[in-house]
């Protein structure tokens, strides 16, 4: 099997394949969120300027599927992003009492964290998070929800129905989503795993069939083993370059470098960068070859370009 470390690299770029796409899912889920308090407030609580001010929250998170990944992904700004709506969801609950069962969002809010953050990198986030949405619901419950009392909205029994019913819905709705994407997630992971079987099987396959001194010239660094693997297999090269000219010479390298079986780290060693380096190579190659997003980069260089033809 291949060790920890490569596994998740490889894992991390399966999934960075999906961050856009339920990015993008989690953000018409919330504007779906929004527009039902604009409807909820309008129609049935008649408060008329939190209807403008969701639909001021509709606006800013449309405009944000426009904003390049860069902005998007920004773990401080997505930080801020959940810690406001937590806030948010604080003042709401303060205003419109026990009753209401405002705090119900706070589940909601909790679940969508773990598809924007990743527990191994982002854990001090997350933590902050969880602990500061406790610490709202522990303050409306030990003030008895006597904060800001000029602002309270004195919601009927009929309106507090109303909003509770709501929540409810709301609750059930992000985790039917949560519930999506957790089945995409394990789509990605045992597709890696029956991948990464094959994997093995063929680099196995692949050690029987290349000189063993052509692979102690990759491992050694050796500057003439390019040249040396071009002579005895020409054809690999040439199949790739068919695919896209533009392929460089460091991406011929780690190509064939791939297909004698060499791991990411031990990739890293012979061309003396660092495993992100590598990845990032890794990664233009896919994009170039044009592999599709449900394959193993490794696995389609492994099968797709033979060394004996």
């Amino acid at each position: 099997m291949l060790n920890g470390s490569l596994s998740y690299a490889n894992m991390d770029k399966e999934v960075e394949d999906e961050k856009n796409f339920l990015f993008n899912i989690y953000t018409f889920v919330l504007i779906i969120i929004f527009i039902s308090n604009c409807i909820l407030n309008y129609f049935f609580l008649k408060d008329y300027t939190y209807v403008i001010v969701f639909l001021i929250l509709i606006f800013i998170m449309f405009l944000t599927l426009f904003l390049p990944n860069s902005i998007r992904f920004n773990k401080i700004l997505v930080f801020l992003t959940f810690y406001i709506l937590g806030l948010l969801t604080f003042y709401c609950d303060i205003i419109a009492g026990k009753d209401a069962m405002n705090y119900l969002s706070y589940i909601s809010l909790t679940t969508a964290m773990s598809f924007f953050f990743n527990y191994r990198k982002d854990k001090i986030a997350i933590i902050t998070l969880i602990v500061s949405f406790i610490v709202f619901f522990l303050i409306n419950y030990y003030t008895n929800y006597s904060l800001l009392p000029n602002l309270h909205q004195n919601l009927s029994f009929t309106e507090q129905h109303y909003i509770r019913f709501y929540k409810t819905l709301e609750v059930v709705f992000c985790t039917l989503v949560a519930v999506y994407f957790i089945h995409r997630k394990e789509k990605i992971i045992i597709r890696y795993i029956v991948e990464t079987e094959g994997l093995n099987k063929r680099l196995k396959e692949n050690k029987q069939i290349l000189s063993r001194d052509l692979y102690d010239m990759a491992v050694n660094n050796n500057p003439l083993f390019i040249s040396s693997f071009s002579s005895s297999f020409p054809n690999f090269f040439n199949s790739i370059l068919k695919i896209n000219p533009q392929i460089i010479a460091p991406e011929l390298e780690i190509c064939a470098l791939i297909k004698l079986g060499l791991r990411t780290k031990e990739i890293a060693q012979v061309t003396k960068s660092t495993v992100r380096s590598v990845e990032n190579k890794k990664y233009r190659i896919r994009k170039k070859l044009n592999i599709p997003s449900d394959v193993d980069t490794n696995l389609f260089i492994i099968n797709t370009f033979n060394i004996d033809d």
